[in-house]
């Protein structure tokens, strides 16, 4: 049988452990939170430690050595959860296709100042867009998307050449 004085620190114990636990849970879930955007879809970036000088890896181009950090994630949709395959993920001028298990994966130079922000789109969905991300000294950046189907109405723009004008010219003439 416990006296008053264990069963005090019995509680005192599972208190500091329930603390514990939900700090430790409130953390691992804002590593993690989905960023939200304007076009129903979402983003998460996790980044990778910072590198230490013994484990830089570098690329030699036009005679120069730059370190290079790893860009990588998946393309998901936001209300299934199922990778999205042929997405294409645009950073800056360059486009990278997703696999069929909608992953995509680039390398890129890792200089001083050297942010970016990146975009997922494939059709029927909406593209969703990053905040800038600074990845300057990162062995790794992780950035998963979530798209949203795009559920709007499509605009039929046929009818040929002179029938586009003329209603173009209507609508201009409204008043």
């Amino acid at each position: 049988m416990l006296n008053s004085k264990q069963i005090s620190s019995m509680k005192k114990y599972t208190f500091i452990l329930l603390i514990v636990c939900l700090f430790v849970s409130a953390g691992c879930s804002s590593l993690k939170r989905k960023l939200s955007t304007n076009n129903k879809g979402r983003y998460t970036v996790t980044l990778g430690k910072y590198k230490s000088k013994n484990e830089n890896q570098t690329v030699t181009l036009g005679g120069q050595v730059f370190d290079v950090v790893t860009i990588r994630g998946h393309v998901f949709d936001v209300k299934t959860g199922k990778p999205l395959s042929n997405a294409t993920v645009i950073e800056g001028c360059f486009k990278f296709q997703t696999t069929s298990e909608g992953e995509y994966s680039f390398k890129t130079r890792n200089l001083n100042n050297n942010s970016f922000y990146m975009e997922a789109i494939v059709y029927p969905y909406r593209p969703v867009d990053t905040d800038i991300i600074d990845i300057y000294n990162r062995k790794e950046v992780i950035i998963d998307f979530y798209l949203a189907i795009d559920d709007r109405p499509m605009f039929d723009c046929e009818g040929g050449a002179e029938t586009l004008k003329r209603m173009q010219k209507e609508l201009n003439n409204l008043k």
